[in-house]
C-alpha cells in the first residue's frame, strides 16, 4: 500500500492575506460617513423643504450650499482634515517607537571617525546639545540661584549688611575674627557677609576657596563680602 501526495500545499483559507485589524471608528459611523449623510440629506431636502419643527441634531441641519460650491464636496473637504485624523491602515501592522535618548557613537562624536563605518549600530552625530531633561535641570538650578541672590540682596541694607537697628547691630559685632580669632586692631580689612557675620579679609577668602558657605552659620555667601564699615569706624575711634 502506497500513498502518493499531490505535491501541493493545501492553503488554509487565505493565510491571513486579507485579514484586517480595524481599531478606528467603523466606516459607517466615522466623520466622513456622517458628512456624506448630511450632504445627501441636504440634496434631498433642499428642493421643496418644509420645516416640521422637529429637532434632529446638529448633523441634520439643511445645507443649502450642497451641490453648488465645490468646497462643500467630500473630495475637497478631505484634504483639509474636516473629517478628523486619517484612518490607520487596516491591513498593515505598524509599531512606532520614539527614542528620547538615542545611543550616540562615542568615537564618532569625539573624533569624527568610527571603525565600524556605516555598519555602526549607534547614531553618528557630532552635535553638541543637551537632552530636554538636562536643559530643564539647568534652568531650575539657574532659577534657584537667581532667587537666592534676590533674597540675599533684599536682606542687605545700604551699608551691605542685614538691616537691623543700630543699637542691636553694634552690640552684635564680635571683638575678633571668627576664624583666626585675631583682634580687629590687628586684622586687616574686616569684611561682613550677607548673613551678618564678620571675618578678616584673608580668612574669608581662604575659606571661600574651599566652600562658599558662611563659616559661622553655613549659609550660602555666593562669594560676596562687603567692607565692615562699623568695625572700621570702631577701630578708628
Amino acid at each position: 500500500f502506497a500513498f502518493e501526495g499531490s505535491k501541493t500545499v493545501r492553503a488554509r483559507g487565505d493565510m491571513g492575506a486579507t485579514a484586517e485589524l480595524e481599531i478606528d471608528t467603523s466606516k459607517e459611523m466615522d466623520g466622513r460617513a456622517m458628512r456624506e449623510q448630511v450632504l445627501k440629506q441636504a440634496i434631498d431636502r433642499a428642493d421643496g423643504f418644509e420645516d416640521d419643527k422637529k429637532y434632529r441634531g446638529t448633523n441634520a441641519y439643511v445645507d443649502y450650499r450642497a451641490g453648488f460650491r465645490r468646497e462643500q464636496t467630500i473630495s475637497s473637504e478631505k484634504g483639509r482634515g474636516a473629517h478628523g485624523p486619517m484612518r490607520a491602515a487596516t491591513n498593515i501592522r505598524s509599531t512606532f517607537v520614539m527614542d528620547y535618548k538615542p545611543d550616540i557613537c562615542k568615537d564618532y562624536k569625539q573624533t569624527g571617525f568610527c571603525g565600524w563605518g556605516d555598519a555602526c549600530k549607534f547614531l553618528h552625530d557630532r552635535g553638541d546639545y543637551k537632552q530636554g531633561w538636562q536643559l530643564d535641570k539647568d534652568w531650575e538650578q539657574k532659577e534657584q540661584a537667581r532667587k537666592a541672590a534676590e533674597a540675599r540682596m533684599a536682606k542687605l541694607g545700604e551699608d551691605g549688611v542685614a538691616e537691623e537697628s543700630d543699637e542691636e547691630y553694634v552690640n552684635d559685632i564680635p571683638e575678633s575674627c571668627a576664624i583666626c580669632d585675631t583682634s580687629w586692631l590687628e586684622a586687616k580689612f574686616p569684611v561682613a557677609t550677607a548673613c551678618g557675620h564678620f571675618f578678616c579679609e584673608r580668612c574669608a577668602l581662604q575659606h571661600n576657596a574651599k566652600q562658599t558657605t558662611c563659616f559661622t552659620c553655613d549659609k550660602e555667601t555666593g562669594g560676596t563680602f562687603n567692607a565692615a564699615k562699623e568695625i572700621i569706624k570702631r577701630v578708628k575711634e
